[in-house]
């Protein structure tokens, strides 16, 4: 009998020392996990008035997501947990193409994940030409900043951006663009990482991760309803 009770105490001392090295779950990181790390769906960026996806120079692979019209199983993530990314400081101002693999692969992680967040617009500009575009002076991305709250600056915001090939099938949204600002909204769209504005880090915005595309637009309404701006 003594020499049953001993080896079942011995069990659970065993069992308890055992349970004491099991890995125990972390406080949730601030970087989207789950489905958003299966990213890097490979976009649809069809040919617009005879600019292809790619555009005409600069980063290629960079041009292709932000000219994609595809939809996605869109994620929801938080805005601060987007704004929260990082990424290797060695790559800003670096093509993707030029990336390290080690580098590609940590990128690779979120870019390219099809998102959902809600914020607030600060406000919105009409920009330049560029190579995305393929330098056109007339289809040009609009640029959006977003912020958790309508009280902060555009150096605590994400941008996000309304690019031509998605504008021509949604044409109402440039009627609406006025009326967005200080609006809180609901935002489906693309998640890449836009290495070539490091200078306006702590200047107007807080992160180089972007939604750009942006493909749905929706603003609140109040009581948890949402109306979508082509409505």
């Amino acid at each position: 009998m003594r020499k049953n009770a001993l080896i079942l105490f011995s069990a659970l001392m065993l069992f308890t020392m055992a349970a004491c090295q099991l890995p125990t779950s972390s406080s949730s990181s601030n970087a989207p996990s789950g489905p958003i790390a299966s990213a890097n769906i490979t976009p649809n960026d069809p040919s617009f008035h005879g600019c292809p996806g790619q555009g005409d120079g600069g980063d290629s692979i960079l041009n292709q997501f932000k000219n994609r019209t595809d939809e996605g199983n869109y994620v929801s993530v938080s805005l601060s947990d987007l704004l929260a990314l990082t990424w290797p400081q060695d790559i800003q101002r670096v093509p993707h193409g030029s990336w390290s693999s080690s580098d590609r692969a940590t990128i690779a992680q979120h870019e390219g994940a099809p998102v959902e967040t809600t914020g607030y617009i600060l406000d919105y500009k009409h920009e330049g030409t560029e190579s995305t575009n393929c330098h056109s002076s007339t289809y040009r991305d609009y640029h959006v900043w977003l912020a958790v709250n309508a009280s902060d600056s555009r150096a605590q915001s994400i941008v996000i951006e309304i690019a031509p090939r998605v504008l021509d099938m949604r044409p109402g949204w440039l009627n609406a663009l006025s009326e967005l600002k200080g609006a809180h909204v609901r935002i489906r769209g693309w998640l890449l990482f836009d290495e070539e504005h490091p200078e306006q880090l702590g200047q107007t915005r807080k992160t180089l991760w972007e939604i750009h595309p942006i493909m749905h637009i929706e603003i609140d309404q109040g009581g948890g309803n949402w109306v979508s701006v082509d409505n």
